[in-house]
């Protein structure tokens, strides 16, 4: 009686998306049925999946299930390697069996391959002998995954290109061959994608969130190459990456200038870097901490007059307002200010500042000088960074004394520290540029269009803190009671 007989098929790299492999294992595999006199009944198949990756296999799952629940007496399979290049998983599927068998001391489980032939695990030399072939298995594609990362690291040296991974936005991707494995030769600027990209950069440098920049854009129907809503980290990953600056990384490292095309300036990557890098994940996340009114932060109270407390948002029958912080926190618990009305106080006075010819003159050194700083700390940090590569290779010098050592150590402490420094004194710089693109001559009825993160980069433009003072005026809004400390 022929015993109910299934054939497993797997190929690992399947480029062109056509099942060919498995189709010819297949084949060759119904054709030893034949000799065999069996009978096949199911043919399990996992096109495109390596079993040496640890993803999972479908079909493969599933006939493992098929063959505890002894819906199956036989197997067939091209290689041995074809089911396991992983000796673990090789042991668990023997455990399968034998517990399979122990139920069917009668109707042992068979495996049959066409290169390797029979698999008899009914006896130590040949469960010897199905080990021995998974460890060769997995000893060659452990081998082939070193030579595939000495070749990644082959192309990041040389700034190419190489496979794997979605289409980056703001490219378009040139390829060789058809399918979805297909050969990656180039990637060209995709200029629609491109001006997104400027637009965010410009946006981000001058003070908005990115939280503020993704919501933008998806309420307009811009997506990710992948046509998804953008996200924080999303953003964050595309504006802080070289790639869109001409620089090839590696774990997230720049290491050297890339073959494709730049679509920003190396300079508004390093200002980016270092912006990005200062805020870490306070960067617009969706958390219920995310500030609702352009003034929190800079409102105070003098009621501590050596140090103003901050004032907080809380709201009375239906108002908003600025209220000081209970005593038990240091502050005096009972002054408030209206919040809309002082909104409104500020907003003016922000307009009145933005149209003095005097202002902006003062504004205007002020950036000129920012850019002058900017420059002298990208060449610091740039030097500081090439200095920390030399010292980190001769940490990594088995032939240095230890006392070299030690000293090699303290120097690297020492550049980190001051690389920290500047980083963080070209993001202090560098979101110092709100008022680009602002027409201050309509400011006063562009300001409620400009969004909440516009508002305050403007606002922290022009003031450092507004002091609230005590007012013996009652019921009503008291102006001489409000003291803006311009910046």
């Amino acid at each position: 009686m022929s015993p109910r007989t299934a054939i497993y098929c797997r190929i690992s790299d399947d480029r062109e998306g056509r099942g060919l492999g498995v189709a010819r294992q297949e084949e060759d595999c119904r054709r030893l049925a034949e000799n065999l006199g069996w009978t096949v009944s199911q043919v399990y198949a996992d096109n495109d999946i390596s079993a040496f990756s640890g993803k999972e296999r479908p079909d493969y799952k599933l006939m493992i299930d098929d063959i505890k629940s002894n819906r199956i007496d036989a197997l067939i399979c091209w290689h041995t390697d074809r089911l396991h290049r992983n000796v673990r998983e090789l042991l668990d599927f023997l455990d399968v069996v034998n517990g399979r068998d122990k139920i069917n001391p009668n109707n042992l489980f068979s495996i049959q391959t066409v290169k390797a032939g029979q698999i008899d695990l009914a006896t130590s030399t040949g469960r010897a002998m199905a080990i021995t072939f998974g460890a060769w298995a997995e000893q060659s594609s452990a081998h082939a995954a070193e030579k595939i990362r000495r070749k990644v690291e082959e192309l990041v040296e040389a700034g190419e290109v190489h496979n794997g991974g979605p289409r980056p936005f703001g490219y378009t991707r040139i390829y060789q061959g058809e399918g979805p494995r297909r050969k990656i030769i180039r990637d060209e600027i995709c200029e629609p994608e491109a001006e997104i990209i400027r637009e965010c950069v410009k946006r981000a440098l001058d003070g908005e969130s990115l939280r503020s920049i993704c919501k933008d854009l998806n309420a307009r129907g811009i997506t990710t190459s992948m046509g998804n809503p953008w996200t924080v980290q999303a953003m964050r990953g595309m504006l802080r990456s070289g790639r869109i600056a001409g620089l090839k990384e590696f774990h997230r490292k720049v290491v050297g200038p890339a073959k494709w095309p730049a679509i920003i300036e190396i300079e508004e990557h390093q200002q980016l870097r270092a912006l990005l890098d200062r805020k870490g994940r306070k960067t617009g996340g969706d958390d219920a901490n995310v500030r609702k009114y352009f003034l929190t932060g800079f409102v105070h109270c003098t009621c501590t007059p050596k140090k103003p407390k901050k004032m907080r948002v809380s709201k009375a029958h239906g108002k908003a307002k600025y209220s000081c912080q209970p005593r038990a926190e240091g502050g005096c618990g009972g002054r408030t200010i209206l919040l809309a009305e002082l909104e409104k106080f500020v907003e003016k006075w922000i307009v009145a500042r933005a149209n003095d010819p005097k202002v902006l003159a003062g504004i205007a050194q002020r950036q000129n000088n920012s850019g002058t700083k900017s420059k002298a700390l990208i060449e610091a940090i740039e030097k500081g960074e090439k200095r920390l590569d030399f010292l980190q290779a001769q940490l990594a010098n088995d032939d240095e004394d230890e006392e070299d050592l030690v000293e090699v150590v303290a120097a690297v402490r020492k550049v980190r520290v001051r690389l920290r420094e500047d980083r963080n004194k070209l993001a202090r710089i560098t979101s110092a540029t709100p008022m680009i693109g602002i027409d201050v001559k309509t400011l006063k009825d562009d300001w409620k269009g400009l969004g909440l993160d516009r508002q305050r980069a403007i606002t922290s433009l022009y003031i450092k803190r507004i002091l609230i003072h005590p007012t013996s005026i009652r019921g009503r809004f008291d102006p001489d009671r409000i003291e803006i400390e311009p910046r």
